[in-house]
């Protein structure tokens, strides 16, 4: 028999048989590392409010702001290149850092599933409270050119392993430049059951529709012939009748979102993901022939 059939024949049975006592504390993503070599994780940020990318005008829409806090960011740390030739095999994703691998490297990237899809996996796994999974998903109103983040739900709070973040590359025969700093995953804690108990239905009361039918007719016509500029009644929590929203929330709370055991040097997110965005948008002026240099002299310097 072959070691291949063996393993095949006889998988893996541990030595020992753990029981799996961690509890995440309610309100809390524990984060677990594989080995003693990763501490305090520099590619973890909570999302912020602000976008590089954004006029000011964005700014005016709360939903969209609002949108951009949900979630915590994993970042690149360092340049790399991804292209996809168009096959589906394995070797069809090409990887080229253009900067010495980090010692120690939090995130390993991978053609792992082929079909073009680069795999990033981080050195931690996450446990969170009792009933409640990750849900991983792109990082909001965050975009890179040829990118499509692939969505999962997994339930950390069962599963005692890691896994991995995906992202589809949509476009072939083309260099994607990723900067350190950019977020390549986001992840949000979801209730488990929590989409389940919802469904769709039609407003059904005679009465109650013709109101609500009316009340978004006034909203139209104020904004169509009234509006000269946004007035931001959404963002204040005010309807067409200066009618306040009840329980209006404006913003997430973006104070301390680690634990005090965390440097306070990293304690502040709010700061850290600015500097990100700063850091970020300075790499992305990198001119194509500096990319270009960077590729060929990591070539060279494989040969």
């Amino acid at each position: 028999m072959t070691d291949l059939q063996k393993k095949q024949t006889c998988p893996f049975v541990p030595p020992e048989v753990i029981p799996d006592r961690i509890i995440a504390p309610d309100n809390t993503i524990l984060l677990i590392p594989d080995n003693d070599t990763y501490v305090n994780p520099p590619h973890f940020i909570k999302a912020g409010k602000t976008r590089d990318w954004w006029t000011p005008y964005f700014y005016n829409c709360l939903p969209i702001v609002f949108g951009n806090q949900h979630g915590f960011l994993m970042l690149a740390t360092y340049d790399f290149v991804v292209r996809w030739n168009g096959d589906n095999g394995l070797p069809g994703l090409k990887i080229h850092l253009l900067e010495s691998e980090p010692n120690p490297n939090y995130i390993l990237l991978s053609s792992h599933f082929g079909s073009g899809i680069l795999t990033i996996q981080s050195r931690y796994t996450f446990r969170t409270p009792k009933g409640v999974n990750l849900m991983v998903k792109e990082p909001p109103n965050y975009f890179v050119n040829g990118f499509s983040w692939m969505n999962a739900v997994i339930e950390t709070d069962n599963l005692r392993r890691d896994f991995t973040f995906n992202i589809k590359v949509t476009e072939p025969n083309r260099d994607i430049y990723v900067a350190k700093g950019t977020p390549l995953g986001c992840i949000l804690p979801y209730p488990r059951y929590f989409l389940d108990n919802y469904t769709l239905e039609e407003l059904q009361d005679p009465e109650l529709l013709g109101e609500a039918k009316k009340t978004v007719s006034y909203f139209s016509t104020e904004r169509n012939d009234f509006d000269n500029g946004p007035r931001m009644r959404y963002m204040e929590g005010i309807d067409i009748y200066n009618l306040r929203f009840k329980e209006h929330q404006k913003s997430l709370d973006m104070g301390e979102w680690w634990s005090s055991t965390k440097p306070t040097t990293n304690a502040k997110p709010n700061n850290q993901s600015e500097s990100v965005e700063q850091a970020l948008s300075k790499r992305m002026k990198m001119s194509i022939s500096e990319v270009l240099r960077r590729i060929q002299r990591n070539l060279r310097a494989k040969r």
